[in-house]
């Protein structure tokens, strides 16, 4: 087990009659086992935001026919969990900067577990998808996990803790098909005239229990004392280094640290909510902080617009794709965008008989995107003290960028496997260095408010990214195509004008 207790705890007694920075105190606790552990309950809860976000991939075709949806209802309840995500992200970095980061990951976490279990008994369609957009809104507040876990760090270990928050992810993206397959095809069901109980409302339960047994966990971590500080909290401040103190050296010897120099206070606590909230948007866009902020912002639109708006097509385009190579003779290949055009809806697609099953191939396939975006995820964290979150985020949206512009070009579905492999590997971990790279930049007081409202403009292109490409899929795919590769574009130039994070990070102002 790696450690690095600093010197300086060897020499406290000239510590203890002076304050000490809290930067340098975080330094004196030492790396070790609360340091993994804390990775390992932030990890877990972004497996567990997986799980909850992408799990309605696999409840969707197993429920219309108990809900009898039509396509209108399925993109409804496809966009309920986004719609509930947007204006949480807005409201939950006003908590987590008010009321703390453990509060709101607790809080959010037990929301998005209750309330996917209590849509897994749901039996009316308005009743579900009410629970599905009440749990967005209680995950949307898990970006504070980023802040939780570098408030924690020093600087020496804090993008390369950030950066294994994407394995964690691609880890969550591979289990969740692993968990559909093992579930969903099993035929039991259990009947009253009260409700009816099939697999996929006990894939539903499954899926909620990561994110109810990780809140109770966080019940028995402290707070984080950046924050604590931040809020004028000295005394609990100390008890907390105190604890990390105690379990990194595995001993009870004393910190040596009894006074910690105190930022301004960030109290809110004489506002009400909305007034706390309307300030501290005003706060963040009025400080100095103000260019990063709204470029940050920016940089969440574009790149989550064009993830979403591929990510969630590329079942659609295989499906097609697979239309074509089994209805046509292949004598003239030709560019995707006229196979999508071309597309007829399949014989077996008129019947009648409403039909929940789902292919074998679509766990496959599912699990194969998540499993290629393993070498990118173990790649990041080995040479980002080396090469810095910002060359890999630059280098992710180039590569997702090449990939995008390049489906113009395929003609089998082989082709499109690949290139979604490709596209999810390097823009699913360009969007997480994107959170990254936020919480490195931004000091304590405004940490929450900026990761969120960057959370908030990612759903905003996410809703309107679902909305283009439903309207260009059939006759003009090329305007997706083009704007998801512009998008990726302009954000790698964007992350290029951003201050460098880590140890040249510029922001030295207020608690860090």
């Amino acid at each position: 087990m790696e450690k690095d207790n600093s010197k300086e705890v060897v020499d406290s007694a000239s510590l203890l009659n002076r304050p000490v920075h809290l930067d340098k105190a975080i330094e004196m606790i030492g790396f070790g086992y609360f340091h993994y552990y804390i990775l390992f309950i932030c990890g877990s809860l972004y497996v567990s935001v997986a799980f909850s976000v992408t799990s309605i991939s696999f409840i969707i075709p197993s429920a219309q026919c108990d809900f009898r949806m039509t396509s209108f209802h399925k993109g409804l309840l496809n966009g309920a969990m986004m719609i509930g995500m947007l204006i949480g992200s807005f409201i939950w970095g006003y908590v987590a900067d008010s009321r703390g980061r453990r509060f709101t990951l607790i809080i959010c976490m037990l929301m998005d577990g209750l309330f996917n279990i209590l849509s897994s008994v749901s039996q009316m369609y308005s009743i579900f998808i009410f629970c599905r957009l009440l749990s967005g809104f209680g995950i949307s507040g898990s970006t504070t996990l980023f802040s939780y876990l570098v408030e924690f760090l020093n600087i020496k270990y804090r993008e390369k803790f950030l950066s294994w928050m994407e394995m964690f992810w691609t880890s969550g993206i591979i289990l969740v098909p692993c968990v559909a397959w093992l579930i969903i095809p099993q035929t039991f069901r259990i009947e009253n005239e009260y409700i009816l109980f099939k697999s996929w409302n006990l894939f539903v339960i499954m899926c909620s229990l990561p994110s109810i047994t990780l809140a109770l966990l966080l019940m028995k971590m402290p707070e984080s004392p950046k924050f604590l500080l931040s809020q004028g909290k000295h005394k609990e401040t100390i008890n907390c280094l105190k604890f990390v103190h105690r379990w990194n050296s595995n001993s009870d010897d004393k910190f040596p640290v009894t006074s910690i120099i105190m930022p301004s206070s960030n109290d809110k606590s004489n506002n009400s909510f909305f007034d706390g909230l309307y300030k501290s948007t005003i706060d963040l866009f009025t400080s100095k902080f103000k260019i990063i902020a709204i470029v940050t912002c920016i940089i969440h639109f574009c790149a989550t617009t064009s993830y979403y708006m591929l990510i969630l097509w590329f079942p659609e385009l295989m499906n097609r794709l697979r239309w074509y190579e089994t209805y046509s003779n292949f004598q003239n290949k030709t560019t995707m965008c006229e196979i999508v055009s071309m597309y007829k809806a399949e014989p077996e697609v008129n019947n009648l008989k409403c039909d929940d099953h789902i292919d074998q191939s679509v766990y496959m396939n599912i699990m194969i995107i998540g499993i290629a975006c393993i070498p990118t995820s173990l790649v990041v964290p080995l040479f980002i003290n080396k090469l810095g979150l910002r060359f890999f985020t630059v280098v992710s949206f180039f590569g997702s960028s090449i990939s995008a512009a390049w489906l113009y070009f395929i003609t089998s579905s082989m082709e499109n496997m690949v290139l979604s492999s490709i596209f999810e590997a390097f823009s699913s971990i360009g969007i997480s260095l994107t959170y990254c790279i936020t919480v490195e930049l931004f000091p304590t007081e405004y940490r929450g408010m900026a990761a969120s409202i960057g959370t908030m403009f990612g759903k905003i292109g996410a809703l309107l990214g679902n909305i283009l490409i439903g309207i260009f899929i059939d006759a003009h795919c090329i305007v997706p195509i083009f704007v998801s590769s512009s998008f990726l574009i302009i954000s790698a130039f964007l992350v290029i004008t951003l201050p460098k994070t880590g140890r040249t990070n510029i922001i030295t102002d207020g608690v860090l």
